[in-house]
């Protein structure tokens, strides 16, 4: 595995039978791992997908898991649809400790410490369900499934809740998976006539049975907790059908981050057909990407923790991972699909619901449903405090195919492992839970009751008699004890009596890995005493400590793991930056660095001792600072920084436009301050002490720009706020709206925004009363509308005369470098009013900085300079090691063939272009566009010049192009 490269499991069905569904889950886990990357990755860090077909076919999913985790070396493993490829893979992955992400509705039961449970528990999905479905559906249910685990299990909870709340079952029915035939059952229904078929069939046999429901004529509704949007794209239900689902996340949710994920998965496989398994599958990759920027670092029992309580706003919402178990608080929502085959959702959750995994015990025990469960919280508790013994046996059992059971210290039952599901469980063990103690399920008497009693390292055995199945069982009980004498519970192994011999050579056995297994989980638990307690010593009460060797964090103190949560871009910052140190630099003694993050300021000191670095961050009291430019609200020109006769010109510009009332259209490359320029005029203007609101109108999905800038009424779309909400034009009436990159509004939004200027009213979106208005207009762009007009059609030309009444078009950076020192020494003036370091620029920096292009204009050059500030640590002079790379490496040349001397011509920069003859130029450009492709934006930024700059050339040479973007 390649350095900057972490590779992740994609374990999904491309082919058989549940196809249909996984293929989508295969695609959100590919899209969440594009958008990762293109936010800078994880660490800086390349997430690398690895994709495997499990083909329907659990026997398949266990050996590409395996080829996943052996010869890929994959982090972790996002994937699986059935509870039966989930279940067959538990082996390999104790085996090799790796932890699959599960984002698929599970059936409870089980809380696995391979396994993160990243969908709905039964519980979030049928305690309110059933009851819904009686009270506004229908009292009598059938119920119809594929034959796994997950409809048996689930329909267990079902016939409980359903008998609870005062409602029937009529028959229950389940098929092979992929069957496609269901006369026999469409008969039995018939004939039970029920008002509800309650389906948790899957896959092919989801789209038969509906289709065929509907061409029999069947008036009985359709619920199901399976069924989602991917497979009623596939029915193509008719206009009667009444189909219902229960989700965390339906694609018709409204809210910003969902309609920017449909609107990217639209756009990268051209459908918007989204289901929860799909959108829990692009949350799963996220959350797990949240928990390797927190820890830096591959390993699995990490990773285990630090998604322990870690929250993601995903596209259903907020959800939160449980810091008791690897289940999520989601919330749940009842939808019917209506006539565009989406769902309606009719309910939802006011609240996250807790995952209750063992929600049968709870259900028998007549807890309450609604909320959580103390005995259920009583339990996971429990096995949080085991689960280093628990997890340990497991793994080290994995090869032994009996039946084994984990008994705590109480007696009480956690857990029931077997790792070969065609070896026979006994009945008397079939019938205890999670939960249940060793008298209540009658054994006291037997070899794990008497292991429970006697306080030594020796097993017991006894031999039981399973009535029901006429078999005898040796039953031991082995004392879970290490070297600290504390006894952790029993071990119970159930084997059929066939060979004595064998029999008690395998209990030996058996007696040796319990006990070396329990010493293990001792010496951890020792090791987190002796954390805890350097925890204690060094948390001293301002400052957190990080421990960093080898570019990995190998400590942190409460303090640090706090700081980390709410400032992991500055100290991941800080860290990296250290990491990258020189080895002769590291033994230069103590130094400190300050930093600034949003309103905060952090004074860093960092030593070096045996090869590591001791890191400590301690929060300096906030201060005045002359960061003029970040304090827009009283910004006017005589705060700009520049004296070249281009920017001269560009604020008396600035000062006319603020004295008239006319929209004003500034046109600049992207980091030249339009925004900074919009401000100005505004502060100068008779409206200065009305409203600036500034909206970019490039960062706002196309779904929702409209409620954005114009407001929308109540009930005028689901999710819609009680008594509606006023847009960005209300809010800024009687001041000045800035609508920034203008030229990437929506072209239908364009006439409704043209009309806005001409009526000077708004209509609230789902309303009818015009709200008359009073703003001033400032647009900005980095493109040229004119040529966007004319190249593209993909701007109203009545629009852009309606904006374009006044222009300011800002210079960009190279084409002012007398600007270049004042600016550079304006920000190191502010840097070092803020840390106390007085810096300057060394002549060699300055000539370099003279040289570079700028493509990224004023924004580039604070930043670059505030990079060099600090890296320059204790230095009072800043040198050219201290720039970037792109600005220190010798420019990149392009030979272009000369027309009229056959020779080649070397372009150190696009104003060597001006030497050329007019024919050698427009070949030149037309090259340039050959070898992008047409593609403006990519041949501007080849040479380094803005979009404008390359229309007007291919303008005045008579270049024309098909491409604008």
């Amino acid at each position: 595995m390649k350095k900057q490269e972490l590779k992740v499991g994609i374990l999904f069905s491309l082919t058989g039978t549940t196809s249909i569904t996984e293929r989508g889950q295969y695609q959100a886990s590919l899209l969440a791992i594009r958008h990762i990357n293109d936010s800078g990755g994880i660490n800086g860090k390349t997430l690398v997908p690895m994709v495997e077909d499990a083909a329907s076919d659990p026997d398949i999913a266990y050996q590409k898991a395996e080829k996943l985790i052996v010869s890929d070396q994959v982090t972790a493993i996002i994937g699986c649809y059935t509870a039966a490829c989930r279940k067959k893979l538990i082996p390999i992955l104790e085996r090799y400790n790796i932890l699959l992400f599960y984002p698929t509705i599970n059936e409870g039961g089980e809380q696995h410490p391979n396994i993160f449970y990243s969908n709905s528990s039964p519980n979030q999905q049928l305690l309110d369900f059933i009851p819904w479905l009686i009270q506004n559906v229908g009292k009598s249910f059938y119920l119809l499934g594929s034959d796994y685990i997950y409809p048996r299990e689930i329909n267990r909870y079902v016939r409980l809740l359903v008998q609870f709340h005062g409602g029937s079952i009529c028959g229950e029915e389940y098929v092979a998976l992929g069957n496609q035939i269901f006369d026999n059952q469409i008969s039995e229904i018939r004939r039970m006539n029920p008002d509800i078929i309650f389906s948790t069939l899957v896959g092919d046999s989801t789209i038969s049975y509906y289709q065929q429901h509907d061409k029999q004529g069947l008036h009985q509704a359709i619920a199901s907790n399976v069924t989602a949007e991917t497979e009623i794209e596939a029915i193509v239900p008719n206009d009667t059908a009444e189909y219902y689902s229960c989700f965390s996340y339906f694609n018709s949710i409204e809210n910003a981050n969902n309609k920017r994920f449909l609107t990217e998965f639209k756009r990268i496989y051209g459908t918007d057909t989204v289901s929860s398994v799909m959108e829990c599958t692009y949350n799963s990759v996220f959350l797990l990407a949240e928990a390797l920027k927190k820890i830096n670092t591959v390993s699995t029992d990490s990773i285990r923790s630090a998604l322990s309580g870690l929250s993601f706003e995903a596209p259903q919402g907020k959800i939160m991972v449980d810091s008791l178990n690897q289940h999520v608080w989601l919330n749940s929502r009842i939808g019917k699909v209506n006539e565009s085959g989406k769902f309606t959702i009719l309910w939802e959750s006011e609240d996250l619901i807790e995952p209750i995994p063992f929600l049968e015990h709870a259900l028998s025990d007549e807890i309450k449903y609604s909320g959580g469960s103390s005995n259920t919280q009583y339990i996971e508790s429990k096995i949080t405090r085991h689960l280093s013994h628990l997890s340990g046996l497991k793994k080290a059992l994995a090869g032994i195919p009996y039946p084994f059971a984990y008994f705590d210290e109480d007696g009480v039952l956690l857990e029931i492992f077997n790792h070969d599901s065609s070896i026979m469980i006994p009945s008397f063990l079939r019938e205890l839970h999670p939960g249940d103690t060793v008298d209540r399920g009658a054994l006291d008497k037997t070899g794990i009751g008497r292991a429970l009693k006697k306080d030594s390292f020796s097993y017991e055995v006894t031999d039981e008699r399973d009535r029901k199945y006429n078999i005898t069982y040796v039953m031991a009980g082995f004392p879970i004890k290490g070297n600290l004498k504390d006894r952790k519970g029993v071990l119970g192994v159930f084997i059929p009596n066939e060979d004595l011999v064998s029999t008690k050579l395998l209990l030996t056995s058996i007696e040796s890995i319990v006990y070396l297994c329990a010493d293990l989980a001792d010496s951890k638990e020792e090791q987190l005493t002796i954390t805890d307690a350097l925890n204690g010593i060094t948390d001293h009460p301002s400052e957190s400590l990080f421990i960093i060797k080898e570019g990995n964090i190998r400590f942190q103190n409460q303090m640090a793991i706090e700081l980390w949560k709410r400032k992991r871009h500055l100290v991941n910052s800080v860290l990296q930056e250290l990491s990258s140190e020189r080895e002769e630099n590291m033994e230069n003694g103590d130094r400190i660095i300050r930093r600034e993050d949003a309103d905060e300021s952090y004074e860093i000191k960092v030593s070096y001792t045996n090869c590591m670095h001791f890191i400590y961050f301690k929060a300096l009291p906030q201060q005045l600072s002359r960061f003029s430019l970040k304090v827009r609200s009283s910004l006017t020109t005589n705060d700009l920084i520049g004296s070249s006769e281009l920017f001269l010109k560009t604020i008396e510009l600035a000062r006319s436009a603020s004295q008239i009332q006319a929209n004003t259209l500034l046109l600049g490359e992207s980091g030249t301050g339009k925004e900074m320029f919009a401000r100005v005029i505004h502060n100068e203007s008779s409206r200065k002490d009305k409203p600036f609101v500034a909206v970019n109108c490039g960062a706002i999905s196309k779904e929702l720009i409209n409620s954005e800038l114009f407001g929308y009424v109540e009930g005028a779309f689901t999710g819609a706020k009680k008594g509606g909400s006023p847009g960005k034009f209300e809010i800024a009436n009687g001041g000045t709206l800035f609508l920034d990159e203008i030229g990437e509004m929506p072209l239908e939004l364009q006439t409704t925004l043209l009309r806005v200027l001409q009526e000077k009213e708004v209509v609230r979106v789902g309303g009818h009363k015009p709200i008359p208005l009073d703003v001033r207009i400032i647009a900005a762009t980095n493109k040229d509308l004119f040529q966007e007009i004319a190249f593209n059609g993909s701007f109203r030309s009545d629009l852009y005369y309606r904006l374009n009444v006044f222009t300011i078009e800002l210079t960009p950076l190279r084409e002012r470098p007398e600007d270049i020192a004042k600016l550079s020494n304006h920000y190191l003036e502010e840097f070092s009013t803020l840390t106390g370091q007085k810096k300057e620029l060394t002549e060699d920096t300055l000539t370099l900085m003279l040289k570079y292009n700028w493509p990224g204009n004023i924004r580039e050059l604070c930043n670059i300079i505030e990079r060099a500030f600090y890296l320059s640590a204790k230095s009072s002079i800043i040198t050219p090691e201290h720039l970037p790379q792109v600005i220190v490496r010798d420019f990149q040349t392009i030979k272009v063939k000369s027309v009229e001397h056959d020779s080649i011509l070397t372009i150190n920069s696009i104003n060597d272009i001006k030497h050329m003859s007019d024919e050698n130029e427009r070949k030149f450009y037309i090259r340039m566009l050959m070898n992008h492709k047409g593609n403006i934006s990519k041949t501007a930024q080849h040479l380094g010049i803005s979009r404008t700059t390359l229309y007007h050339k291919l303008k005045e040479y008579r270049i024309q192009t098909g491409r604008g973007k």
